[in-house]
């Protein structure tokens, strides 16, 4: 599918929750609760939450806490009418980016196993499968795949 539209991306606000809490409902069976999404947002020093928008309306956000040297990246959902459309791409490239000028060593994310398309994104950004959380996803007991990316070039020392 082409994108005939640009997607901006910005900080995520607490004006923004009704739109991130719509497109996490509308993605997951098993919904994160709306107050881990505001305590990330107005308290987690280390969390950072971004959307993207097309037209001015929200279509997608990305989660990642950066700590330790490492971006765990634990939210990322696009809208179901925006699905397919490069937006998730964005937001992964653009935390990807932010933990590089953080100087973050790696990233990391868990990914459901039956989660084929989002496994193929990762794996086209540089994610290895690198470990397995057992029965890690709790609406099902499915098994997480722990997908990881070496941020840091060896050869050149960023």
């Amino acid at each position: 599918m082409t994108l005939t539209r640009s997607i901006m991306l910005r900080a995520a606000s607490v004006r923004d929750l009704k739109a991130i809490w719509e497109i996490e409902e509308a993605s997951y069976a098993a919904p994160w609760p709306k107050e881990t999404f505001f305590v990330d947002i107005t308290f987690n020093a280390d969390a950072k939450y971004f959307v993207a928008l097309v037209d001015k309306r929200i279509v997608g956000f990305i989660g990642g806490w950066f700590k330790e040297g490492k971006l765990h990246i634990v939210n990322v959902a696009t809208h179901p009418a925006s699905r397919k459309s490069g937006v998730a791409k964005q937001l992964v490239l653009f935390l990807l980016d932010l933990a590089r000028d953080l100087k973050m060593e790696s990233a990391f994310l868990e990914v459901r196993r039956s989660n084929v398309a989002a496994q193929r994104l990762y794996e086209g950004l540089g994610f290895a499968v690198t470990g397995l959380r057992s029965m890690y996803y709790p609406d099902n007991l499915e098994d997480g795949l722990l997908m990881t990316k070496e941020l840091r070039s060896a050869h050149t020392g960023d």
